[in-house]
């Protein structure tokens, strides 16, 4: 009887919309660290962009409240509203962070990072295409979000070599330091979103 049933697809509207917004956000952090002229405005402008991603988090779960018959199990539909909300939460975190420490400038591995970051969550956002059709396409956008996410562990552990071998105020390098953690913590819960939709996929293949 409960295949017989009309099954609440706006989930996958609501999660490609999510993920509109971390690539927007991705995109926001990427200016704000290339160009850092009013950086104070643009972190307003990515936290505007979390507010929004609150909102749609928030329309999801009330959505699995109140929806009898889902499209997904609603394990998965929660935990992937809940991980991409974390996405948006640490592309924030930076943005935040490079304003709170009076960054006057960053540095070129913030940049690389940012530029990862950019193109990790334009994978994501491949990967969480497929879930509606459950496209075979999607390994390969899995396989990148975790190539990316490798490439940003590498890049954090040269960056706190440097950072610490080339700066001798202790300040900075505390400030640095937890900049590049927070930046390559992007990429881990992108890492985190692939793995849900991965399990997902498998499962309803």
């Amino acid at each position: 009887m409960f295949n017989l049933l009309p099954k609440e697809v706006r989930f996958f509207d609501e999660f490609e919309r999510q993920s509109a917004n971390i690539r927007r956000a991705a995109e926001l952090l990427h200016d704000q660290i290339y160009d850092f002229a009013d950086a104070r405005a643009k972190a307003h402008a990515i936290k505007n962009v979390e507010h929004e991603g609150d909102t749609i988090t928030h329309e999801i779960i009330k959505r699995l409240n109140t929806t009898f018959v889902t499209p997904l199990d609603r394990e998965d539909i929660y935990a992937l509203a809940t991980r991409l909300d974390d996405v948006l939460d640490y592309i924030e975190a930076v943005a935040e962070r490079l304003v709170v420490y009076r960054i006057k400038a960053p540095t070129s591995a913030a940049r690389a990072l940012a530029d990862v970051i950019v193109r990790i969550t334009n994978a994501t956002d491949a990967a969480i295409k497929c879930l509606r059709t459950l496209a075979p396409e999607y390994h390969g956008h899995i396989m990148e979000v975790n190539r990316l996410e490798n490439e940003a562990d590498a890049l954090l552990r040269d960056s706190l070599v440097a950072l610490f071998e080339e700066n001798a105020d202790p300040i900075e390098v505390i400030k640095w330091k937890e900049i590049y953690e927070t930046l390559e913590t992007v990429t881990d819960r992108c890492e985190d979103v692939a793995n849900v939709i991965e399990g997902i996929i498998l499962k309803m293949a």
